[in-house]
């Protein structure tokens, strides 16, 4: 018998690799070559935030172990502005372009009515809200696990 945490680990992985195919699907329907599904997520983290790259991995914006490959790429794609900090020349600020901004409001109006269409589907059994703040509470618990144990 699996422990309940680890199964919550296993489905919270396959979901994400879902959805991960998911956008890669709607950016394909949509015409864009230039871009990957985890591109794209990073994109969908960072909205209209202005962030490092330090941030973007500290934060949760990106999952994986290549984020400055793929945001060279992301910048080289126009769909990235970088520019120098003026206190840290190590520091490189982010920002969406229009081209981001358009894709990730393209994917936000798509994956919109997924939702809407899951909690019809579940007829009720399903709170996005609720779930989100299960999740938010879980990840503070292995925070708080890792600093006692420390």
């Amino acid at each position: 018998m699996k422990n309940s945490c680890v199964e919550i680990s296993i489905y919270g992985e396959k979901n994400y690799k879902l959805f991960l195919e998911v956008i890669k699907r709607e950016i394909d329907k949509e015409g864009y070559v230039d871009i990957n599904a985890v591109q794209a997520f990073m994109l969908m983290n960072m909205g209209e935030n202005i962030v490092t790259i330090g941030e973007i991995i500290s934060r949760g914006y990106y999952i994986g172990t290549n984020a400055t490959y793929n945001i060279k790429k992301l910048i080289k794609s126009g769909y990235l502005d970088s520019s120098p900090s003026n206190y840290d020349k190590r520091a490189i600020y982010l920002k969406l372009t229009s081209k981001g901004f358009d894709l990730i409001q393209k994917l936000d109006k798509i994956l919109t009515q997924y939702m809407k269409d899951f909690e019809i589907k579940t007829k009720g059994k399903f709170s996005v809200t609720k779930e989100i703040e299960f999740l938010r509470d879980m990840e503070t618990f292995w925070n708080d696990v890792l600093l006692l144990r420390s």
